[in-house]
């Protein structure tokens, strides 16, 4: 009998051409300990509109019948939750491949001892900085940087699968890659993977349009720096400017070009099951509507949008490589074909380091 590895299976699905509900993040809450400079649902938080657990369990069986695989369990704070043991031992006993993305700071010695005996497939702790100086200072917590780093000593201990991200923000650009550095000696290098830790350049809006967060966003010549200040971001960078120069998979009057609807899905604290967890459109509550009729009737009706008006992203030759999409734009103009200069910017940034890349290149041949 041939032993298949996970990551094997997960090709194999990714690969399906036909709509698959592989991969699913449920936001148990938005609620959290901390007051982030860039945190996207802090203003959404709503403890009484949260799905009880009996309704999580409803939701569980509904999407493991349906197919779906990977499960990833956030927030907010997901282990803010009196019950998140219990919506997390009944995913478990429902045989997903868990996830738990947390800030780290409620890893108390329960749910430790629980994950212990039972582990998820891996944990995901934010760590926005090494010094406690940086790293409150995005917080706003006073005493988290030392409790998290506590926490995250007592997962290498249990022998916990755990990786390490960190967000780019102009509060913590000293200490990105010194984030990195670090994980790199207290966790070592793996045979499997090249490393412990990743980071996300990109920070958006608030979910009601707050555009605070957006303040810390770093200019590309700054991300650019941070790329070149690592070998291995470095490699990475350069490895996407060797990629071809993709094109759109639809023709370009069509609005939404993003294919990841196809094999994943969220649903938020309150039941709303959603394409992706910046847009309400297209959505379903399923405290009303099944996951089948959402996911495989609500979600596709995307397809047929077309541009309204003479948006410039429309033929904008720079989209395939442009992280503007409609529901970005609305979350952050309030329309959906409304260009985002930030995201104009990043494009044409990529765009001349990749004219630039392959002029050197060419060279030194």
């Amino acid at each position: 009998m041939k032993v298949r590895s996970v990551i094997h299976l997960d090709s194999k699905l990714y690969g399906q051409k036909s709509q698959f509900p592989l991969e699913a993040q449920l936001e148990l809450t938005y609620r959290c300990q901390y007051d982030c400079v860039h945190c996207y649902c802090k203003h959404s938080a709503d403890k009484k509109k949260e799905l009880p657990f009996s309704a999580w369990k409803k939701i569980l069986d509904q999407i493991q019948k349906a197919g779906c695989f990977w499960l990833s369990l956030t927030g907010g704070e997901p282990l803010l939750r009196p019950d998140f043991l219990e919506i997390y031992s009944y995913a478990k006993h429902k045989g997903f491949l868990i996830t738990v993305l947390t800030n780290g700071y409620g890893l108390n010695k329960k749910i430790l001892s629980h994950f212990e005996k039972s582990p998820p497939h891996s944990l995901e702790i934010t760590l926005n900085g090494i010094t406690q100086k940086t790293y409150e200072s995005i917080t706003r917590k006073e005493g988290s940087f030392a409790r998290v780093m506590e926490n995250i000593r007592k997962l290498k201990l249990l022998n916990l699968k755990f990786y390490i991200k960190t967000n780019c923000l102009k509060l913590n650009i000293h200490e990105v890659v010194k984030v990195k550095q670090w994980v790199d000696r207290f966790m070592g290098r793996s045979k499997t993977i090249d490393y412990y830790f990743g980071f996300d350049p990109i920070i958006f809006p608030g979910l009601g349009g707050d555009l605070n967060p957006c303040g810390q966003r770093l200019e590309p010549e700054d991300l650019l720096k941070i790329f070149r200040q690592d070998p291995d971001f470095s490699r990475e960078y350069d490895n996407c400017l060797c990629a071809e120069f993709p094109g759109l998979e639809r023709p370009p009057e069509y609005l939404y070009h993003c294919s990841s609807w196809k094999r994943q899905f969220s649903v938020n604290p309150y039941g709303r099951l959603k394409f992706c967890l910046f847009s309400d459109k297209f959505s379903a509550d399923l405290k009303t509507t099944s996951f089948k009729e959402g996911f495989y009737k609500i979600f596709p009706l995307l397809l047929k949008e077309k541009f309204k008006t003479s948006s410039k992203c429309k033929t904008c030759a720079l989209r395939p490589i442009c992280n503007w999409c409609p529901a970005k734009a609305y979350l952050e103009t309030g329309s959906e074909e409304q260009p985002v200069p930030y995201y104009c910017r990043l494009a044409e940034h990529i765009f001349r380091q990749d004219q630039l890349y392959k002029r050197e290149k060419n060279i030194q041949r």
